[in-house]
């Protein structure tokens, strides 16, 4: 069974049980004629015919009659094709404008001057011809490889939207999906290694008018776009307007063709829900949405078309943090903006903090079009009250009622100068029933006289609650979420996101500072159990009658506690992974005394390294390089002098956006990116979102969905972070689990139980994984693994024997690559724990495993063994034991020319024979696969001795060992001379070129003359052009040269290569590069 039959077979049948148009199945072998997949050549990566023929069909008369001309068909595809330059994304983001609308000069039916044509008819699916092709050659000269050949490419009217990469597990493919989204790099020209050689691979055009791309094994299978780093694709799991339990039974494949391929599905995610937008980190990005995001947003526009009062139109998204409210929002005003029926609609976006307003800001203007934002209640009562379908913005204190202030003399006689309540309400704004409210974050007003105030401003608009954490027991009456705004429209919970990858699983560790504070707040606890049915209210008199106050959580001797326990903590798990911290304290004092407490920490920790008698410079320059910020509100004109100091040291370091970069230990303009702790008391606790962010540490009792929001501060996704951290210092225990009981009396009772999780869930996790290792051995017979990596032998003989069968194992490259999957998944989850003393009895078999990746490195010189993503707590602890067996993690394998070859084969091979030769054997090897460029034929003869002397001594290792060794100095030798009276130079490229244009290499006794001097022609042309300033900068020159080869080749009259002359010339060129000191230097000899 293979890929094809496997995975791109099954994608394609799919496809036709959809009813796509045209799936066309060219089988698994290399495409050699371009007519099978409807182009004229293999360079064409649009299906012009295609095109042509389905862009007339789209646009016709009122009558019926096609109108567009040949020209500007021709012109309409030249748009598309031709994008001078502009990068890629440049080009894509121009090209999906374009797709939405363009226009030619001049309808020559009907006269109509600058007419819109449609590129795809979005209205009428159905209207437009879709497309399936399997391996789509697309030729690349002048690239690495000669042709790249994607799996399936999906088409639209002839445009490529969708590039699809299937993979499936095997003898070369431990890890598929990396596999796949490394083959879309490729493809794009988007790995860095290949740039940083100055080489070129792929074909960026193919992706110019690409929607997305997909990677699948079949039972795994997800989607991203162009710009989304491997942490950022995700399944599809709607089947909108579907019911989604009928993908029980389905595989991920399965579910994301049924769901988002789909004609009508699939042109909606084009025309609304995918956007441009730039991100904090800097890059601008594109973004498809995520099924949760397209799924509540339909549902919505189902609502408003189908409801018929204000509250049949209304109700609630509950979406967990971190989960893309703000862009469902987009993608909904985007739907109704693209809807026949409901393009009239107002659309009001509410939310209700200054903090939150520029990235809402930001989010209205990705919805396209203008976006008014409201500065005032006198502009929101003018504004608003027109029957204009537009998009307002507004913050939700605009809808404040002002206390009338009292005169003087009234004052005075009363004794107070405080404003009488007003007596007046807001009033009627608008009374259409053609508005929809988008409220986010609904949570935090509803109960408050603005929640009353925009209901009675709008009374007959749709209200659409957006909500991560819902208020919804029965103690919050009629501020409930549901009960206000109508029953949930759609819900993706806590853990649904955690599933998906879209958000992090956190753990919780809970800790008291003292006993003190233990009983106080125990005392809290039962005291509020006891008043439990009291209003907040009359909690709080009580509560300050019996003097329940937070002197303790203020107190500096406790606080100096708590930060060197804070500090020690973050600095061994956090801060080796480059991730950051927020500290959450009971007041403004305590935050201001916290940052002190912190500094000291910080600088006791810097004297303790540098009294250590094997300190690490590196290592204090890093703990030097951490700053603190205090974000507190402030406190009016007399506000005292602490708080005025912290918040302008905040704003000096430009604290929140600092904090929101990573640590840039090396620009000395960049110092500012060290603020790592961020410590609040209120801000910054919801709407917050910094990924950098992998701990909060809690000193403060917040409750119900302060707490829920809070601590989801730490699940965001970024490169590098596996989980989230809280660390609770007050004794939160009691009000975490009152908060998980208010949300239990739903079915979200699983929700909140499984999102936090203590570290010892961890652990059956990493146990599995080690026992996965330990099975992968042991099932290839290295019975005394474990006894190994445990350290149970008494003598290292016995150590070695095993080792040396461990790496005998892996020999096999599939075998080879499991391991390497295995460990790294093993290390990953390692690494999460330490330095928990949990993990310790893991740590001997950490740095042992690690042993014996280094000596499989070594020995078949394979240098994709890596530690990759392992995290910086297990690197360390892997390099350092390394280090004290005199092992240099850093220093590459011993290269076969390398003059000390022969004495570190003998000392890693200890006297074992087999050792040896196996060592020699892969380092052979690898020379020829790294040198094979600059003379493939030379080194494919090298490898093919390497074959034969294995295969004649079998098993005979010292033989072996020393054939090989002699074989060593041909391949240091290299080509020495010319043969058959040609030069060196022009006997390589003879050579390479009989090899690839001739069968078997062989070229007829007639033709060798003939081919000997033309070799001998093109290398002089070559030696005569290629060093010159910035030759493989430049095209133009390249292009010359390659056109004095073709016709070389023409004028020789050799068939073979006459009728390949195009790919024999950039087989050339390419050899050329590779050797261009060589031919520089390689005059005829």
């Amino acid at each position: 069974m293979s890929e094809y039959t496997e995975v791109e077979q099954p994608f394609l049948q799919q496809l036709e049980e959809l009813d796509w148009d045209h799936v066309i199945d060219q089988g698994p072998d290399i495409p050699q004629n371009p007519d099978r997949s409807l182009r004229q050549n293999f360079r064409q990566w649009i299906l012009p015919g295609v095109f042509k023929s389905s862009v007339t069909k789209i646009n016709k008369t009122g009558d019926g009659v096609s109108w567009l001309t040949e020209k500007q068909l021709q012109d309409l595809q030249d748009q598309i094709l031709r994008q001078p330059n502009r990068t890629l994304l440049e080009a894509n983001e121009n090209i999906q404008k374009l797709l939405f609308k363009t226009q030619v000069d001049e309808n020559e039916v009907t006269g109509e001057q600058d007419p819109v044509v449609k590129l795809i008819d979005f209205a009428n699916p159905e209207n437009n011809t879709f497309h399936a092709v399997n391996q789509f050659r697309i030729d690349t000269p002048g690239c690495v490889k000669q042709f790249i050949i994607p799996d399936i490419v999906l088409f639209v009217n002839g445009i490529p939207l969708i590039v699809v990469e299937c993979k499936k597990g095997g003898p070369t493919c431990a890890n598929p999906m990396f596999e796949a989204f490394e083959q879309l790099q490729r493809y794009m020209n988007r790995r860095e290694e290949t740039k940083k050689h100055g080489l070129k691979e792929g074909e960026p055009r193919l992706f110019y008018t690409n929607m997305m791309l997909i990677r699948t094994c079949d039972n795994e299978a997800d989607y991203g776009t162009f710009t989304s780093g491997l942490e950022h694709f995700y399944p599809w799991k709607t089947q909108w307007p579907e019911n989604d339990s009928i993908t029980k039974g389905m595989s991920q494949q399965q579910q994301l063709i049924s769901g988002m391929l789909n004609k009508q599905n699939l042109l909606s995610i084009l025309r609304t829900c995918t956007v441009f937008m730039d991100t904090d980190a800097g890059p601008r990005i594109k973004v498809v949405c995520r099924y949760q995001q397209f799924r509540a947003a339909h549902k919505i526009v189902q609502k408003l078309r189908n409801g018929q009062t204000a509250a049949e139109k209304s109700g609630v998204v509950w979406h967990t943090q971190g989960s893309g409210k703000s862009l469902t929002m987009v993608f909904v005003a985007r739907m109704l903006r693209a809807s026949r029926d409901l393009s009239d609609y107002k659309i009001l976006l509410i939310n209700d903090r200054t903090d939150l307003e520029d990235q809402l800001a930001e989010t209205a203007t990705i919805i396209g079009g203008r976006v008014n934002t409201i500065e005032s209640t006198d502009a929101l009562r003018k504004n608003l009250a027109t029957d204009s379908s537009d998009i307002n913005m507004v913050m939700v204190h605009k809808f404040q009622l002002r206390d009338k202030s009292m005169p003087l003399s009234v004052a005075e006689a009363l004794g107070t100068y405080q404003a009488i309540p007003t007596a007046d309400t807001f009033g009627v704004v608008n009374d259409s029933s053609r508005i929809v409210l988008m409220i986010d974050e609904a949570h935090r007003t509803q109960g408050s006289d603005l929640g009353d105030n925009i209901f009675e401003a709008f009374p007959n608009a749709a209200r659409i609650a957006f909500t991560g954490t819902p208020l919804i027991t029965e103690r919050h009456g009629e501020k409930r979420t549901h009960k206000r705004f109508g029953e949930y429209i759609d819900k993706y919970r806590l853990m649904d996101a955690v599933k998906d990858g879209v958000t992090l699983q956190i753990l919780y560790e809970g800790k008291t500072a003292d006993s003190a504070l233990y009983d106080k707040h125990g005392f809290e606890t039962k005291f509020e159990n006891l008043f439990k049915q009291r209003s907040e209210e009359e909690l709080l008199a009580i509560k300050k009658k019996y003097g329940a106050t937070g002197d303790i959580l203020e107190a500096e001797a406790r606080i100096d506690d708590v930060a060197k326990d804070l500090v020690d903590h973050y600095l061994s798990n956090i801060f080796p992974n480059g991730f950051k911290a927020q500290v959450v304290c009971h007041s403004k004092l305590a935050a201001v005394r916290y940052q002190a407490a912190i500094e000291r920490a910080l600088e006791a920790k810097i004297a303790e390294l540098l009294q250590s008698p094997d300190v690490s410079e590196s290592e204090v320059k890093r703990i030097q390089f951490l700053k603190t910020a205090v974000v507190i509100s402030g406190d009016g004109t007399n506000e005292a002098a602490y708080i005025t100091a912290a918040r302008r040291q905040a704003k000096e370091l430009d604290a929140v956006e600092n904090f929101c970069r990573s640590f840039d230990f090396n620009d000395p303009d960049k110092k500012n990116t060290g603020v790592a702790f961020l410590i609040v008391c209120d801000m910054l606790l919801t709407g917050f979102d910094a990924p950098i962010e992998q701990v909060m540490y809690l000193d403060k009792k917040i409750t119900e969905h302060t707490l829920l929001q809070a601590i989801a501060r730490t699940n965001r996704v970024k490169k590098g972070k596996k989980r989230g951290y809280i660390v609770d210092y007050i004794g939160l225990t009691e009000h975490l689990t009152e908060a998980l009981t208010l949300y239990a009396a739903t079915d979200e009772q699983e929700e909140l139980r499984e999102g936090l999780k203590s570290i010892e869930s961890e652990m059956p996790v990493l146990e599995e994984r080690y026992q996965r290792l330990l099975q992968l051995f042991k099932s290839h017979k290295v019975l005394e693994i474990e006894h190994f990596v445990t350290g149970k032998f008494a003598r290292i003989e016995e150590d070695a024997k095993v080792v040396h069968e461990a790496v005998k194992v892996l020999k096999d490259e599939k075998i080879r690559a499991d391991f390497d999957v295995y460990l790294k998944k093993f290390l990953m989850s390692l690494d999460i724990i330490l330095p928990n003393p949990l993990a310790h009895p893991y740590r001997v078999p950490a740095k042992r495993f690690g042993y014996i990746l280094r000596v499989t490195k070594e020995r078949y010189k394979d240098t994709s063994l890596d530690l990759g993503n392992a995290g910086e707590k297990v690197k360390t602890l892997i390099n350092e034991h390394l280090i004290s067996l005199g092992i240099n993690p850093k220093v590459a394998p011993v290269e076969l020319l390398a003059d000390d070859f022969i004495e570190n084969l003998n000392k890693h091979s200890d006297g074992n024979p087999e050792a040896k030769a196996s060592e020699m054997e892969h380092a052979i090897r690898k020379h020829c696969t790294v040198h094979h460029d600059e003379d493939p034929a030379f080194y494919k003869s090298l490898s093919e001795k390497v074959e034969n002397l294995i295969d004649r001594y079998q098993e005979d290792w010292e033989r072996l060992a020393e054939e090989l060794e002699k074989l060593r100095g041909e391949a240091l030798a290299g080509r020495k001379a010319g043969e058959e009276g040609m030069s060196k130079e022009a006997t390589t490229f003879y050579e390479h070129i009989a090899n690839e244009a001739f069968p078997d290499g062989n070229v007829p006794s007639d033709a060798k003359p003939t081919m000997k001097v033309l070799m001998e022609g093109i290398v002089e042309i070559l030696q005569d052009d290629i060093g010159s300033i910035d030759y493989w900068n430049n095209s133009d020159k390249q292009r010359r040269t390659r056109s004095q080869i073709k016709q070389a080749i023409t004028l020789s009259g050799l068939t073979q290569l006459k009728t390949n002359r195009e790919r024999v010339a950039v087989e050339i060129m390419k050899l050329a590069k590779n050797r261009h000191d060589a031919l520089l230097t390689g005059t005829s000899e």
